[in-house]
């Protein structure tokens, strides 16, 4: 069996080569890959070539970042690799674990949508199934919640077959993040279910907050310069994130929660 693996780097070489090598490590299932390199200046492009992989490299102008990375990746494949039964969403900086995918592979549904949930460097769950439970609160899953249907989830780590696949894409919309919730959601709202395989599939520890528009102990200027950079949460894309997934009444009242949290200090 073979899986298309998509993903979008930019100047994280040896990271990325690591998640080439781990995927290797499966008996049963072989990767190809579409990659969206954006500009990289440490030498990926040259180390995507040397790999053992079939790798089409699609070049990036140096500021798609992760979201313009993914749609790109994504349009491309499927005008060019349209025939593939799954297609894997991933980030380059996942360790997986040795012959996890050949454990998958019997599990694979060509109307289910699995999520590989990720664990932190102290087994802990970062990444994985994300579950709406009231309005836009939400919780994360991990392998002990594989029998909950999910909303959507993060793209570290998502096998997607063909059908749901040719129907649905990245919003080109959004500056960074926030597109892998709303392309879950889109596969949502199809009627298709979303699982958590029942295993960690890799490690890829979650990102700190330290210095970002969340960390506490920076001043209020600060975080609200950095909550609307582009790898913050730009107000606008939060604006469309919201009414687009949960309608314009949500939108109008929760778009302004983020800056009354770091007006009053949380």
């Amino acid at each position: 069996m073979k899986i298309l693996a998509i993903f979008t780097c930019f100047n994280r070489r040896e990271l990325t080569k690591r998640g080439l090598e781990t995927l290797a490590l499966n008996k049963e299932v072989q990767f190809d890959f579409v990659v969206v390199d954006d500009a990289s200046t440490d030498g990926t492009v040259e180390m995507l070539r040397q790999q053992p992989f079939q790798i089409d490299i699609v070049e990036g102008n140096g500021s798609l970042f992760w979201n313009g990375g993914m749609h790109k990746a994504i349009e491309y494949a499927k005008k060019t690799y349209p025939d593939y039964e799954y297609y894997m969403l991933m980030n380059d900086d996942t360790k997986f674990f040795p012959g996890i995918f050949d454990e998958i592979l019997p599990t694979l549904q060509k109307d289910t949508v699995v999520v590989g949930a990720l664990c932190n460097d102290e087994g802990e769950l970062s990444y994985g199934g994300v579950k709406y439970t009231r309005g836009i609160k939400y919780d994360k899953l991990g392998p002990e919640a594989s029998e909950v249907s999910c909303s959507t989830f993060n793209a570290n780590c998502v096998i997607v077959p063909h059908d749901i696949f040719m129907q649905v894409g990245i919003d080109p919309f959004y500056k960074h993040s926030i597109g892998d919730f709303d392309y879950g959601l889109q596969i949502s709202r199809l009627g298709y279910e979303i699982h958590v395989f029942p295993k960690y599939v890799g490690q890829c520890n979650d990102n700190s907050l330290a210095k970002t528009w969340q960390d506490r102990s920076l001043p209020r200027k600060e975080r609200i310069r950095l909550k609307e950079s582009r790898k913050g949460l730009p107000g606008d894309d939060w604006f469309h994130y919201l009414k687009k997934n949960f309608g314009l009444g949500t939108a109008l009242v929760r778009s302004v929660t983020p800056y009354i949290k770091i007006l009053i200090g949380k």
